[in-house]
């Protein structure tokens, strides 16, 4: 017995090591064999969920940790581990689930409630996770993630300003805590606050030299000095001879140096750093396209519902389009006027439609989109006479927001795919944010789902839809303003044609370009990198783009 528990320990450790050493790969596949030769050991599936993790295969994780925790089910790391890789695999809702279940055990520990309240915010009800997060804080006042994990839960009510305040005041207790640092750079420059995002990258920067996160936020800042910029090349080119110590920081870097060689306007540069980020975030996605082309598919031979009565208080307006066409502009114009509650991108028609997709039809006729969404919409000022959600990739989706709110006010915001798909492959979305940007022929048949999304919702809604063309917005602001009053039935107001005056935070990757004067310097860009993105032209459906392919 005792040989065997050695043998068990020494392959543990070997494992372990693996791991510690950047082969998940390998790390995985002895898990999975030592697992088998040991069936009760817990370790061995925990091991094996930690390298799923790493590799990014969420699914894999979950199926693991459950498999560690059901031979060890009072192990309360074990507990932690197959919640959190729920919330991370993006099903906050099993996660909420199994901590119910957990919870009749017993109360729930500090660190299983911080997974409680990451799953809430993720089910977009932040109220409820800074109630639990609070909890947290209540009995461990210098837990530094849940006081990060409370600002989270402030941004998404709005209060942009208290999530400063409770960052700015953990850092100020922890200078050298660098995720606190980093976490109040990004909500900084979602404020526009950028001589303090400078500042606190610079610190972050001078604790960890070599930081990928703290690199690529540098790198893309409009105020850097000339003693910013040079002491940032050397330290950027310096990390990625080095190697980073995951993909997920290689990212960062390339991104990074993409940015530093568009500063220098060399865009073959740009363009080779690009390349290797969109490359190291591209794998395992492949089934993620198969089945975004089969939902399309589906979804345009789903007939209408019925529609619902119209809803008192104020009017919501949705503004559909492909990521980086201006949708983020267009919900920045209207909210300066003075009756109107910008709230952002919004994930409720996603999280509704994902639940309603996976039930009988029958389902819906209990569960409405109208009842789902209204109780989780943020708090909007009893006197605003309308609402913009800004969900991008609402279009999907456009039949049942019709139909749950006949007087909701749809906008489609138009753009050239080129000079959205350039916008795209310019900014970092995570691996599995919109998978699609990681690759030039996925971006392709994203634009061609699009087209035939809204081609769709166009015929079976005549008149509700209405089209906004990004590069007529930039160059007439003030027509195409008066117009966008005009569809939402709201009087126009001076305030709607500076849209850069917004004290808004942004939450997108527009944070930066938007706090800019409307201008129409990003129109036509992407003939500087034609031949680079001939793959995307290629690929776009010549129908459906003939003004592009014709």
């Amino acid at each position: 017995m005792q040989r065997k528990a050695d043998q068990l320990r020494a392959e543990i450790a070997s494992i372990s090591e693996l791991l510690k050493a950047g082969r998940p790969d390998r790390a995985f596949k002895r898990a999975t064999k030592a697992a088998k030769k040991w069936p009760n050991a817990a370790a061995l599936p925990r091991l094996a969920g930690l390298c799923a993790i790493q590799q990014q295969n969420f699914q894999q994780a979950q199926t693991q940790f459950e498999r560690a925790w059901r031979r060890d089910p009072g192990n309360a790391e074990l507990i932690q581990n197959y919640a959190l890789s729920l919330v991370q695999g993006g099903d906050p809702a099993a996660a909420l689930k199994f901590l119910a279940k957990i919870s009749g055990r017993g109360p729930l520990s500090p660190a299983q409630q911080f997974i409680q309240a990451l799953a809430l915010l993720q089910e977009q009800e932040p109220e409820k996770a800074l109630a639990i997060v609070d909890q947290v804080l209540k009995r461990e006042p210098a837990n530094l993630n849940a006081q990060i994990l409370k600002a989270d839960c402030l941004d998404a009510m709005h209060q942009w300003d208290s999530a400063v305040d409770v960052l700015t005041a953990m850092v100020r207790k922890n200078p050298r805590f660098l995720p606190g640092l980093l976490r109040l750079a990004r909500s900084q420059v979602g404020l526009g606050q950028l001589s303090d995002v400078l500042k606190n990258v610079r610190a972050a920067l001078a604790i960890a030299p070599g930081h990928p996160e703290a690199l690529e936020i540098m790198a893309g800042l409009p105020n850097l000095t000339f003693d910013d910029i040079a002491a940032l090349k050397p330290q950027v080119s310096g990390a990625i001879e080095r190697g980073a110590a995951n993909p997920q920081d290689a990212v960062k870097l390339r991104f990074a140096a993409a940015n530093l060689a568009r500063r220098d306007k060399n865009t073959p540069l740009e363009m080779q750093h690009l390349a290797e980020a969109h490359k190291l975030q591209r794998a395992g996605f492949e089934a993620w396209e198969a089945q975004s082309e089969q939902d399309c598919a589906k979804r345009l031979t789903v007939p209408l519902p019925e529609a619902l009565p119209s809803k008192d208080g104020a009017r919501p307006i949705f503004v559909v389009g492909l990521p980086r066409s201006g949708t983020t502009l267009v919900e920045r114009i209207l909210a300066r006027h003075s009756r109107v509650q910008g709230l952002g991108e919004l994930a409720s028609v996603h999280q509704w439609a994902r639940q309603a997709e996976a039930q009988s039809p029958e389902w819906r006729t209990v569960h409405n989109l109208a009842d789902f969404y209204l109780d989780k919409l943020p708090t909007v000022p009893k006197d605003a006479a309308a609402f913009v959600d800004k969900a991008p990739g609402n279009y999907a989706f456009l039949g049942e927001i019709a139909q749950a709110f006949p007087e909701a006010v749809i906008l489609n915001v138009l753009r050239d795919p080129r000079d959205i798909a350039l916008s795209m492959w310019r900014a970092n979305f995570g691996a599995g944010g919109l998978y699609y940007t990681h690759d030039q022929k996925w971006m392709a048949a994203e634009a061609n789902r699009y087209q035939r999304y809204m081609r769709h919702w166009h015929t079976i809604l005549p008149g509700r839809v209405h089209d906004i063309r990004y590069e007529t917005l930039v160059k007439n602001l003030q027509d195409t303003a008066h117009e966008l009053a005009r569809i939402c039935d709201l009087p126009f107001e001076e305030a709607m044609l500076s849209p850069d005056k917004s004290e808004d935070a942004i939450r997108t990757a527009s944070n930066l370009q938007a706090r800019k004067p409307v201008n129409t310097a990003s129109v036509g860009g992407w003939q500087t990198v034609a031949d680079q993105f001939e793959p995307f032209v290629t690929a776009l459906d010549a129908e459906l783009w003939p003004e592009v392919r014709g």
